[in-house]
């Protein structure tokens, strides 16, 4: 069947574009013309309005020209192109996600200040990558040049990593604020490494063991924090039996 021929401004009208961001896709060689008229107008079919809606589409998404051109050359396929571009989008949200957490956590206070508002806004800018990125370096520095088991290292980092929630409470900005501090604090990683060089150093510290009495350790705050003690009380806190 042949297909029938349009003018630049046709097809932009059919479309529901405009005349100037159909030549840049032309131009940018996204929409090659079918043809040219002898005064060298652009001639376009069926076929460039079929690719032409596909940009348009492609772009409502969000995707980039890059993206776009990749996907229209298949070198990259179109659902790989979207997969691309829900997880920049999902990213995008995220943060902008953080953004309202700021702004509603420095609400909720009663008294706000600049402080107050750069201490929310560095805290919930924050990723959960970067908050790891505090705890590896902290670890890092401690157990460089000691015979530390890296198996115990991930571990830690793991277990020291804070999961906050989407809309963290000012306590808990605080909370992490003075965490991040600690770690950061040379004198505090100098003792750190002391105890890591008398307790690694020596041939016969046993790991097996020493990770058993710290998942009990772990276990009694965890039932401390559910019956409701405060870290404050300043002794331990028998519970069901476990303490003293």
């Amino acid at each position: 069947m042949k297909q029938r021929s349009y003018s630049i401004g046709e097809a932009a009208r059919l479309c529901g574009i405009s005349v100037r961001k159909l030549r840049f896709y032309s131009d940018q060689g996204l929409l090659p013309p079918a043809d040219r008229t002898a005064s060298g107008y652009r001639v376009f079919t069926d076929s460039e309005l079929i690719r032409l809606e596909l940009i348009r589409c492609l772009r409502d998404a969000g995707l980039g020209l890059g993206a776009i051109r990749e996907v229209l050359a298949q070198e990259l396929s179109l659902t790989q192109a979207l997969k691309l571009r829900l997880e920049a989008l999902e990213a995008e949200i995220a943060a902008q996600r953080r953004v309202a957490s700021t702004l509603r956590a420095a609400l909720r206070s009663p008294q706000l200040t600049e402080a107050d508002l750069r201490r929310f806004w560095t805290m919930t800018q924050l990723s959960r990558a970067e908050r790891r990125n505090v705890v590896e370096s902290f670890f890092e520095k401690v157990s460089d040049g000691i015979n530390v088991d890296q198996k115990w290292v991930r571990r830690m980092v793991e277990a020291t990593i804070p999961e906050l929630p989407d809309e963290p409470t000012p306590e808990q900005c605080d909370a992490w604020i003075e965490l991040s501090a600690i770690l950061a604090d040379p004198s505090f990683i100098a003792n750190m490494r002391s105890n890591a060089s008398d307790v690694w150093d020596r041939d016969a510290f046993d790991l097996e063991a020493c990770q058993k009495a710290s998942d009990a350790i772990v276990l009694r705050a965890k039932q401390a924090i559910e019956h409701g003690s405060s870290p404050r009380l300043g002794k331990a806190v028998n519970w069901r039996g476990i303490g003293s």
